[in-house]
């Protein structure tokens, strides 16, 4: 049981280094062009394996940063992270909201700034798409000395 539990945490952990290059937004930027990109495989197959193997590695803390499909903003990183949605508000009334209703599934480079509560699902396209030409915007930052 311990070597599995190693090889889940270490699929995690190299997983994460893999991260540091590949959700970078210019590379990202730079493979727009291929069909798909890292989803967090390695993290992905990490998961996988505790459920498989009853490790308890991906409990508590590390189950929150689990690799949930693919980031509905820039259809390139993994969503690990949630907007809207009600899955942690069981003990606050719903309050009938569009996001509410409409969870948004994103990296944590792809953040939705509308300005205004999102009421429509044309607002929801217009938040996605800006927070998509955000994140995998990259320019040359040139420092004025």
């Amino acid at each position: 049981m311990r070597f599995k539990k190693s090889l889940v945490s270490a699929l995690d952990r190299a997983c994460g280094v893999v991260d540091e290059v590949a959700y970078r937004p210019a590379v990202v930027k730079a493979t727009l062009w291929l069909p798909r990109w890292w989803h967090c495989d390695l993290a992905r197959l990490s998961v996988w394996l505790d459920k498989r193997w009853d490790t308890g590695y991906w409990t508590g803390e590390e189950a929150a940063a689990a690799p949930d499909g693919v980031c509905e903003a820039c259809q390139r990183r993994a969503a690990w992270l949630v907007i809207g949605g009600r899955d942690w508000m069981d003990d606050i009334p719903p309050d009938g909201s569009y996001m509410e209703a409409h969870p948004v599934r994103v990296c944590s480079w792809c953040q939705l700034h509308p300005g205004a509560p999102i009421e429509s699902a044309e607002q929801l396209a217009d938040a996605v798409a800006r927070a998509r030409d955000r994140s995998v915007s990259w320019r040359w930052a040139w420092r004025v000395w």
